[in-house]
C-alpha cells in the first residue's frame, strides 16, 4: 500500500457507513407533457458487421427495409479492412460497392469511421483487428491502454499517443475524397472515438476477466498515461508542495503520484471522494475530452467541404453499479464517465451529434447489478436537450416484444431524438429479404414517429443564412409540428463563402416557420416575429444596424 492510499484510507475509514448510503442524484427533466420526437427524425437500421458476401440479397434486404419505411443503414467501415496494406494506402472497394448496392435500394448510408477492433465485445461476430502495421508507428506503453490487473488493451488506440491526430486525418481525408460524389446518399457520419466505437475507456473487456455487473477497471496504467497523470497535476497545484498541500500528503517525489492502486478499495474506504480522487477522476474524464475534440476537428476539417453533414458520437450506456452503496457511478467512472453536463459541453463546443444506447432498456436497481438505464437515458437526454446537443438513440441489445419497443418511443419522444438506430439489420429482415419478426412493432411504434416528426422523404427546406452571428442556430418547426429544443440546431458552412446552410426535411408540411440564436441566447431582430419558408431554397439576410432581416426565394449568388 503507497503513502498516498494510506493516508486517504485512514482519513475516510470513519466514514464509510454514511458512504455506503451514497448515491448518485440525477436530475431528470423530460421537455415537456406534449414533447415529440424532431422534426427531422428519422429510423435507420445497422448493418452487419462482417462483409457482405452476397450482394443480390443484401439488396433484397434492403429494399425490404426501405419499402417499411426505414430511411438510412449504418455500416461499420472497418479501419482493419481499408487500410491494412500499409500506412496511407487506402483499398475503398468493398466499401464503394457497398455504398452503390445502398444507392440502387433508394436508402440512405450512413458511414461509421470504425477505427476499433471487432470482436470481443457484446455482440460482436467478427474478428476484425486494428492494421498490423499500425503497431510499428509507436511503442505498446504509447499507443495500448494498460488496466489495473495489468491486462493490456488493443481494441482502440490509446488517446496517449501523440500520432492519433495524423491517421485519423489521413483516413478521413481518404475516405472523402473517395467517396465526395456520394454526398447525396451520405446524410450523417459517424466516428468510431474508442472501443466498440464508444467514446469510452475499455473499461469492461472479457478477456481481461470482465464480466456484469463487475465495474470493469480503470485503464491508465502504462508509464505514458501515469505520466500525464503526473503533468496534469503539476499544472494544475504548480510544484510538489502544492499537491501535498491539497492532498494532505507528505509525497517526496512526484514518481509517488499514480492512479489508484487499491482496486475496490477506492471506493470502499472512501478514496473517490478524497481531494485526490476527485482530482483523479476529473482528469480521467478529461482524456476522453480530450480525444473528442481532437478526432471531431480532424473530421470536421475533411468533412464540412464535403459533405456538409453532421457528424456524430456515441457515448455508451454504462448502466450498472449506479446506486450501488458501497462503489456508487463505479462501472461509469471506469469507462470514464464521471460529469455528463461537462463531457455533453464539450460535444456542444465541437459540434458533434450524441448518440445514446439501452434506450429500450428499465431501471432494476437492486444488488448485485444495481442497474438503472432508464434513468441513465433521461439524464443524458436532458443535459443534451438543455444544451442544444441534438440526440440520436440505440438500443444496446436486440429487442424482443412490444414492451420495449414502447419503452423507445417514449424516450425518443420525451428529449425530442432526431433518429434512431436499430440493433440490428438481422433482426428485422431475415436473410431472404422477407420481413422478421421485429419489423413490425418496429415500424408501428419507431419507424412511424418520422411521420409524426415531419421526417420522411417529402418536402424539402433549404436556408442560406448569410452570416451575421459567427455560429448561427436555426430554432423551427414544420407546419403542424413541434418546435426544436433551444437554441434549435447549429447551421453547417456553406459551399459559398459568407453563408452557413442548412436542409430541412419537413414531410407533408407545406412551410417552415424559424428564427436565428448564436447559441448563447441571443437571438436575431426581427419585431419578435418568426420566418417562415415554403419548401425550396431560401436565403435569409439580416438587417443593417440591428434591423429585421428578409427572406428571399433562392441561393445567393456565388
Amino acid at each position: 500500500m503507497t503513502m498516498l492510499e494510506r493516508s486517504w484510507r485512514k482519513t475516510w475509514i470513519l466514514l464509510l457507513i454514511l458512504l455506503m448510503a451514497a448515491q448518485m442524484t440525477l436530475i431528470v427533466s423530460p421537455r415537456s407533457a406534449d414533447a415529440a420526437v424532431a422534426p427531422d427524425f428519422q429510423a435507420s437500421v445497422m448493418g452487419p458487421l462482417s462483409r457482405i458476401t452476397d450482394w443480390s440479397a443484401f439488396h433484397n434486404q434492403l429494399v425490404t427495409l426501405k419499402n417499411n419505411g426505414v430511411y438510412a443503414i449504418t455500416t461499420d467501415v472497418w479501419w482493419g479492412y481499408v487500410e491494412y496494406a500499409g500506412d496511407n494506402q487506402f483499398d475503398w472497394s468493398y466499401y464503394q460497392t457497398y455504398a452503390d448496392v445502398v444507392r440502387q435500394s433508394g436508402l440512405k448510408w450512413i458511414p461509421i469511421l470504425s477505427t476499433h477492433k471487432c470482436g470481443g465485445n457484446v455482440g460482436d461476430d467478427c474478428d476484425i483487428p486494428l492494421p498490423s502495421w499500425l503497431w510499428s508507428q509507436g511503442t505498446a506503453d504509447e499507443m495500448k491502454f494498460k488496466g489495473e490487473s495489468g491486462y493490456v488493451n488493443d481494441e482502440s488506440l490509446s488517446p496517449f499517443w501523440s500520432g492519433i491526430e495524423r491517421q485519423y486525418s489521413e483516413l478521413y481525408a481518404s475516405f472523402a475524397a473517395h467517396f465526395a460524389n456520394y454526398s447525396d446518399l451520405i446524410p450523417k457520419i459517424y466516428l468510431s472515438a474508442g472501443p466498440a466505437g464508444e467514446l469510452r475507456f475499455p473499461s469492461y473487456y472479457a478477456a481481461a476477466g470482465w464480466s456484469y455487473p463487475g465495474r470493469g477497471e480503470f485503464q491508465v496504467y502504462t508509464e505514458s498515461a501515469k505520466q500525464a497523470f503526473r503533468d496534469a497535476m503539476l499544472e494544475k497545484y504548480g510544484s510538489l508542495q502544492g499537491i501535498n498541500q491539497a492532498w494532505g500528503l507528505q509525497l517526496s517525489s512526484l514518481s509517488q503520484i499514480s492512479p489508484p492502486t487499491d482496486r475496490d478499495g477506492f471506493y470502499l474506504y472512501g478514496g473517490y471522494q478524497s481531494v485526490y480522487g476527485k482530482d483523479f477522476l476529473r482528469w480521467y474524464q478529461s482524456v476522453l475530452e480530450q480525444h473528442l475534440r481532437t478526432i471531431a476537428g480532424a473530421a470536421h476539417a475533411s468533412f464540412d467541404p464535403v459533405f456538409h453533414v453532421p457528424i456524430g458520437v456515441k457515448i455508451a450506456g454504462i448502466h450498472w453499479q449506479m446506486n450501488n452503496p458501497s462503489m456508487p457511478r463505479s462501472a461509469e467512472h471506469a469507462a470514464g464517465y464521471v460529469d455528463y453536463d461537462r463531457l455533453i459541453q464539450v460535444f456542444k463546443e465541437v459540434n458533434v451529434d450524441l448518440t445514446f444506447t439501452c434506450l429500450e432498456m428499465f431501471d432494476s436497481g437492486t444488488a448485485p447489478n444495481y442497474s438503472l438505464p432508464s434513468t441513465l437515458v433521461d439524464t443524458v437526454s436532458a443535459i443534451a436537450n438543455a444544451k442544444g446537443v441534438r440526440l440520436n438513440g440505440e438500443n444496446a441489445l436486440p429487442t424482443g416484444g412490444s414492451h420495449a419497443f414502447q419503452q423507445i418511443a417514449s424516450k425518443l419522444s420525451n428529449y425530442g431524438y432526431t433518429g434512431f438506430t436499430l440493433l440490428r439489420l438481422q433482426h428485422v429482415v431475415n436473410s431472404n429479404g422477407s420481413p422478421a419478426g421485429e419489423m413490425a412493432n418496429f415500424k408501428r411504434y419507431i419507424v412511424d414517429l418520422a411521420q409524426q416528426g415531419g421526417g420522411g422523404e417529402g418536402n424539402i427546406v433549404t436556408i442560406y443564412y448569410k452570416k451575421g452571428y459567427s455560429n448561427p442556430y436555426i430554432h423551427y418547426r414544420p407546419e403542424g409540428g413541434q418546435w426544436t429544443s433551444v437554441p434549435g440546431v447549429r447551421m453547417e458552412e456553406a459551399e459559398i463563402p459568407g453563408y452557413a446552410k442548412i436542409t430541412i426535411q419537413v414531410g407533408t408540411a407545406t412551410w417552415l416557420e424559424f428564427c436565428f440564436n448564436d447559441g448563447n441566447n441571443n437571438w436575431d431582430s426581427n419585431n419578435q416575429n418568426n420566418y417562415f419558408a415554403q419548401p425550396g431554397i431560401v436565403t435569409y439576410t439580416p438587417g443593417a444596424g440591428g434591423a429585421a432581416g428578409t427572406v428571399s426565394a433562392g441561393a445567393p449568388s456565388h
